[in-house]
C-alpha cells in the first residue's frame, strides 16, 4: 500500500484519538483553594468584611485572592438596602479574579429567582429606591419609589437580570457541590447542566414549572439542613454518587448560633450563619484546601473536619543473609 494512501486511511482514527474529552460547563477541577460565602441579603458591608477576612479582597475592595475560587451561594437580594452594591461588587470581582487566574461564582438562590419573577415580598423601601435610575417610567401614586426601575433592572435585558441569567444554581468544584438549598433525591437529570436548565426554565415565560419554583428544587430544598439525618441519608448518598461528589455545601437555612454546621458525617456543610444585619451579622466563610475543611470567623480559623492522617512510611526491612 502506498504511504500517502495509508496516511489517509489513518486520519479518521488519529483525529478521533486526539479529540478532547467534553468538559461539563459547571464542573471545575484542580482548584487549590475554595472560599464559600452564603446569604448576603443586601448587606454589602458584611460581604466585604468577610471577603477581607478570607484574604480575597484588599482595603479598596479589589481582588487579591490569586487563583482561589470564591463561591457565593445565592440570596444577594432582599431584606437589605444595598443589594445593588453587592451585585456591582461581584460583577467587578468576577473580571478581576479571572485576570488573576481565579474565579468568582455567584450562584442563584431563591431570592434571585423571586425578584426576576416579580415576587417582591421581601424588597425593602431603600432597596427599591436604589434602582430608581434604571427606568424612565415614573412610579405611580402609592407605588414604592424605584418600583419601575427595579423591574427594569431584573428584566431579561436589564443590567442585573441579564447578568443573573448567565449564572447557574449548582456547580461542582473538585469533589464538592455548591448550591443554595440542596439537591434532593428527586432532582431530575444526571448532569449539572440538566439541573441548571431545570431551574432556568422558570425564567422563560410560558415554560412549565421547573426547579426555580419546585419546593424540592435546588434553591428551595431544606431537608439536609433541618430534618433528621436518617430521613435523607440514603437519598444523599445516591445524589452525591450521581453527580460525582463527596459533599454538598449550601446556604439558605440560617443557623441558630451563627456558626457553620456540619451534618451527615461531613457530607453536608450548611454555611448560612446569618451574615446580614437582618439576621444578626454573624460573619463567617468556609475554606476548602485539599482535605482541609475550615471555618473562617473574625476570631480565627476553626477546623470543621479531621484531616486524614498520612500513611506512615514503611519501615526499612531488616537485611538478612549469611556472614
Amino acid at each position: 500500500m502506498r504511504p500517502v494512501l495509508l496516511s489517509l486511511l489513518l486520519l479518521p482514527t488519529l483525529a478521533g484519538a486526539a479529540a478532547p474529552k467534553a468538559q461539563e460547563p459547571f464542573v471545575f477541577q484542580g482548584v487549590e483553594r475554595i472560599v464559600a460565602v452564603a446569604d448576603v441579603h443586601g448587606d454589602v458591608d458584611a460581604l466585604k468584611e468577610v471577603l477581607r477576612l478570607a484574604g480575597l479582597i484588599d482595603a479598596k475592595d479589589h481582588w487579591v485572592g490569586g487563583k482561589a475560587h470564591l463561591v457565593q451561594t445565592g440570596d444577594l437580594p432582599d431584606r437589605g438596602d444595598h443589594t445593588r452594591d453587592a451585585f456591582e461588587l461581584l460583577m467587578r470581582l468576577e473580571t478581576e479574579a479571572r485576570k488573576a487566574g481565579g474565579r468568582v461564582h455567584p450562584l442563584l438562590g431563591n431570592h434571585e429567582l423571586m425578584n426576576m419573577r416579580g415576587d417582591l415580598r421581601y424588597v425593602t423601601p431603600g432597596e427599591f429606591a436604589s434602582f430608581a435610575d434604571q427606568s424612565a417610567t415614573p412610579d405611580g401614586p402609592g407605588e414604592p419609589k424605584g418600583l419601575h426601575g427595579h423591574a427594569a433592572a431584573y428584566a431579561s435585558d436589564g443590567r442585573y437580570g441579564k447578568w443573573l441569567r448567565t449564572h447557574p444554581a449548582v456547580i461542582r468544584i473538585n469533589d464538592t457541590l455548591f448550591l443554595h438549598g440542596g439537591l434532593a433525591p428527586t432532582v431530575p437529570g444526571t448532569t449539572l447542566e440538566e439541573v441548571n436548565r431545570w431551574v432556568w426554565q422558570d425564567l422563560t415565560p410560558g415554560s412549565a414549572p421547573g426547579g426555580g419554583v419546585d419546593p424540592q428544587g435546588p434553591v428551595w430544598f431544606r431537608g439536609y439542613a433541618i430534618d433528621d439525618e436518617a430521613k435523607w441519608d440514603a437519598g444523599l448518598t445516591q445524589v452525591l454518587e450521581r453527580f460525582g461528589a463527596r459533599r454538598m455545601v449550601m446556604g439558605h437555612t440560617p443557623s441558630k448560633d451563627g456558626r457553620l454546621s456540619v451534618r451527615f458525617g461531613g457530607r453536608v456543610i450548611v454555611i448560612d450563619t446569618g451574615l446580614s444585619t437582618h439576621y444578626g451579622r454573624h460573619l463567617a466563610a468556609l475554606e476548602l484546601r485539599g482535605d482541609r475543611v475550615t471555618a473562617l470567623y473574625p476570631e480565627g480559623r476553626v477546623p470543621l473536619l479531621p484531616t486524614p492522617k498520612a500513611a506512615p512510611a514503611p519501615r526499612p526491612e531488616a537485611k538478612t543473609g549469611t556472614k
